[in-house]
């Protein structure tokens, strides 16, 4: 009798294990989807996939009357210096992740407004390196993000360790 009891506490416990376990992978979800999305983005630039960045952000207003190769043409250029696949590496592992509002709460109306995005739809990346701040602003459309702001994430690589 003693034995049966241990075993089922033990399958029990090993069940919330299991169950917890879960449920962070499963928070962690969205995190995983925005770097897939910002290191898709790093990849199109660092491989001349134009026609591809278009997808994967949102067209700031001031260029949305231009042709789309003119788009991919601006956006190369404005990014360029901005993002990096090993950029995208260090933010992937050292960054702060979470509600656009909880991460820049200052600055989320006016980026927000700026886009013509709801507050509430973005997420947001943020590191801090010797100095540099790395800025990345996506909105959240269902399962897909799109990028709205980054600044920096170039900078973020380095084998240093984030200050």
């Amino acid at each position: 009798m003693k034995n049966r009891g241990f075993r089922i506490i033990f399958f029990v416990a090993i069940g919330l294990v299991v169950g917890a376990a879960f449920l962070l992978w499963q928070h962690g979800q969205p995190r995983r989807q925005a770097v897939l999305a910002v290191s898709k983005l790093a990849d199109n630039l660092a491989n001349s996939r134009g026609a591809e960045l278009l997808d994967t952000i949102l067209i700031p207003v001031a260029i949305q009357s231009r042709t789309p190769s003119e788009q991919e043409q601006f956006l190369t250029k404005a990014l360029a210096d901005e993002i990096s696949p090993a950029g995208v590496e260090a933010l992937k592992r050292h960054a702060e992740f979470g509600p656009l509002k909880t991460i820049f709460p200052n600055e989320a109306p006016v980026w927000c407004s700026q886009a013509g995005v709801n507050v509430d739809d973005c997420v947001a990346f943020k590191m801090e390196r010797a100095g540099i701040r790395a800025e990345v602003v996506m909105l959240h459309e269902g399962q897909t993000y799109r990028l709205v702001r980054c600044t920096n994430v170039r900078q973020m690589a380095s084998e240093k360790s984030p200050t």
